[in-house]
């Protein structure tokens, strides 16, 4: 007697339930080595650091290569950044909290450094992104 289809599809799926019954995990991988922090960033007074920011994106907009949008971008941005920056010196934060602004600020003033750089390097590339 041959074989009819249900009997066939029936073996099937007999053996792949029966190799997936056998599957063992494979052991969990060793951790690696610690990742080191990131060193500890030396920064001004809040107060100079925030002034780094507004003049650091004021050299952004600028830039011989930037458009019209991002000079008017860089100059709202300016004005805004400093009328917080000044409306934050009126609430007078603690040392602390000064110190966590001013991290900030610089990290936001690299980023805006190496946006410059970028900038001073030739017009954004034209693409669809």
């Amino acid at each position: 007697m041959t074989t009819t289809l249900p009997s066939a599809i029936g073996k099937i799926c007999l053996v792949v339930a029966l190799l997936g019954a056998c599957h063992h995990d494979q052991a969990p991988v060793a951790p690696g080595e610690p990742i080191p922090a990131a060193a500890d960033v030396q920064v001004e007074s809040m107060d100079i650091e925030c002034n780094h920011l507004v003049d650091s994106i004021l050299k952004f907009g600028a830039c011989p290569n930037s458009d019209e949008n991002d000079q008017a971008w860089a100059k709202n941005l300016a004005e805004v950044a400093q009328q917080s920056f000044e409306a934050g010196k009126k609430g007078n934060p603690d040392e602390p909290s000064q110190h966590v602004i001013a991290l900030a600020c610089h990290k936001a003033s690299e980023s805006v450094k190496h946006a410059t750089e970028r900038c001073v390097n030739g017009p954004r590339p034209k693409g669809d992104y």
